[in-house]
């Protein structure tokens, strides 16, 4: 049956070959049109692997009037009218600029580029310098064609990202400036040569105010948000069932299982990017990955350095519960700010793993997309303060394993093992500098901004422990949703239900599990805070929603830094771990811990 299917267009961003191939192709020529309505300077960003180097192909293929490549798609009969004329286009793919170590190889690598445009409309490349040449290109493609020139620019910000992008020891703030004046001269020449283009579509991750694009370019369009544009790149639920048909009806007898409950799978994966926060698209590459190699992975994350982004997590003490729910104003999304100097917020919307969600008075809510960037980003969170980084993928593998098939007991042993590879500073760091903040606004909440008089040391210090214990919970349970959520499983934090919020609801496969936390001060008082903890479950009438949740409840002790104890309850039938200090153990089978 494999021979029978149609080919996948993995690797192939050549809308030529794609075609030549007949490759799955999901059409969105129908958007050509929209684009040349929507302004003369257009621009859209969109996340890496999201296609962009194969739209800008296909434009260059419909404005070179390639009309044997455009039959049976939406924009064929466009290209037959006869107000239809062919253009001379100019294209230039910026990710290609990859060896600027210095301003000299930067211009060098940019002159190489327009020389090779140059040679494709057989004129000469002249100009002292890259931007000069680019003027000059421009003006000489018109006048030795006797058309304005169709001006294509892929990955603009490329050169900068690129630096960005380079570990500390490499990173060279005084080459990231050289890099932004050499662009930003360069990219200013578009309107200076204005009445020599035709049309200008240009794209990139995000919008550099520093690039000379937008500062230049009054006139220039920016169609990211538009909600007329919001699949023009990425595939609607409708898009993937259409054309992947073959794909799904083979994969799910592969995976035994219905065509219904593969898709909702592969939506929960791949779904949820949406650039309007009202229209959901899939990201293309994962889905392409996901029906070559038959598994689900993090196809996207794996297709790219992730220095940058772990780097960042680490410098900033992050934590990657935090941002759901953030909200973003709108002006902010349009414009998020230089890569290198942006909020956290900022900095992880422009890099994909967070995507925009519902409008709430004038701002987005943010969200992680789905089930494989919160995999992705939780593991590269994890990489960052785990011991065992060769060890983390494998971690998360298990434990999935372990959640959707309901061992309870092997689910406690990889949560084990995994807090138990923090690094002890990791530890001291996550607790005591936010401990320290909130204590000098207790101070001066009851001094007056005065300080403490000696009577008043008491109420600090009962204050302190208090706030101790409140920020240990939110630090494990922080680390738990991260290890949990790098399994596959799906998490809501603080989850309010009718009497209270329970800390965790996890559901992974058909199984649901009610996660309650209990902070103590070492494993002497473990069974003691476990049992307050399941004791609660059952008070506030926790997972009441829920079929047929298992309950559990993790003590953590303090001292030992990781879970102490732990009772959960299946099927209304109770059953203890035993927890020692170096591995976690079940009691012994004679105790019927009912697992399946």
């Amino acid at each position: 049956m494999t021979q029978d299917l149609p080919v996948l267009p993995l690797g192939l961003a050549d809308f030529e070959d794609l075609r030549e191939k007949q490759a799955v192709y999901v059409d969105k020529t129908k958007y050509i049109a929209d684009l040349e309505k929507a302004g003369k300077f257009v621009f859209c960003a969109r996340p890496r692997r999201f296609g962009k180097s194969l739209t800008v192909n296909t434009l260059d293929a419909f404005f070179s009037g390639r009309k044997d490549l455009f039959q049976g798609l939406a924009v064929e009969k466009d290209m037959c009218s006869p107000n239809f004329a062919v253009s001379p286009v100019i294209r230039l793919d910026m990710s290609a600029v990859v060896g600027n170590d210095s301003k000299e190889n930067l211009q060098d690598e940019i002159m190489d580029l327009l020389g090779i445009v140059a040679k494709r409309h057989q004129v000469s490349l002249r100009g002292a310098n890259s931007a000069n040449a680019f003027s000059r290109l421009i003006r000489d493609v018109h006048e030795a064609s006797g058309q304005k020139a169709v001006l294509l620019l892929d990955e603009y910000d490329a050169p900068v990202i690129n630096l960005v992008g380079r570990d500390k020891l490499a990173f060279d703030k005084n080459l990231l400036a050289d890099t932004r004046i050499v662009m930003q001269d360069f990219y200013t020449r578009i309107k200076a040569e204005e009445q020599h283009i035709k049309f200008a579509f240009i794209t990139g991750v995000t919008k550099f105010s520093r690039m000379g694009v937008f500062s230049r370019l009054n006139n220039l369009r920016d169609i990211s948000l538009f909600s007329d544009f919001s699949a023009f790149m990425g595939y609607t639920h409708e898009e993937l069932k259409a054309n992947f048909a073959h794909f799904i009806t083979h994969t799910a007898l592969e995976f035994k299982t219905s065509e219904e409950v593969l898709i909702n799978k592969i939506k929960d994966y791949y779904d949820g990017f949406s650039f309007d926060g009202k229209n959901e698209v899939y990201n293309p590459f994962s889905v392409i990955s996901f029906f070559a190699e038959k598994e689900f992975g993090n196809f996207w994350m794996e297709s790219g350095s992730n220095t940058v982004v772990r780097k960042f997590l680490r410098d900033k003490a992050l934590t990657v519960d935090q941002f759901q729910g953030q909200k973003m104003k709108y002006s902010r999304a349009r414009a998020p700010g230089e890569i290198d100097a942006t909020s956290p917020a900022g900095f992880l919307y422009q890099s994909g793993y967070l995507t925009l969600r519902a409008k709430v008075e004038g701002a987005y809510l943010l969200d992680y997309p789905n089930t494989e960037v919160r995999e992705a980003i939780s593991t590269l969170f994890m990489e960052n303060f785990t011991s065992d980084w060769e060890g983390i993928d494998e971690s998360g593998r298990e434990l999935g394993y372990r959640l959707a098939s309901g061992d309870i007991a092997g689910m406690v042993n990889v949560l084990f093992k995994l807090l138990a590879g923090i690094h002890y500073r990791d530890h001291l760091e996550a607790n005591r500098v936010p401990l320290v903040r909130s204590l000098k606004k207790i101070i001066r909440r009851i001094s007056g901004g005065d300080g403490l008089e000696p009577s008043d040391e008491s109420k600090a210090a009962k204050l302190a422990e208090k706030l101790q214990k409140e920020k240990g919970e939110s630090y494990y349970r922080s680390m738990l949703q991260t290890c949990l959520w790098m399994a596959g499983a799906k998490v809501t934090p603080e989850k309010p239900e009718n009497r209270g919020r329970l800390d965790l609801e996890v559901v992974c496969g058909s199984m649901t599990y009610v996660l309650e936390l209990k902070i103590t001060k070492n494993a002497k008082s473990a069974a003691r805070a476990a049992r307050a903890g399941l004791d609660q479950i059952h008070l506030r009438g926790y997972g009441g929603a829920s079929e047929t949740p298992v309950l559990v409840s993790l003590a953590i002790g303090n001292e030992e830094r990781n879970i102490v104890g732990c009772i959960f309850e299946r099927n209304g039938r109770e059953t203890s771990l035993m927890i020692n200090a170096g591995t976690c153990v079940t009691s012994p089978p004679s105790s019927g811990d009912g697992l399946g």
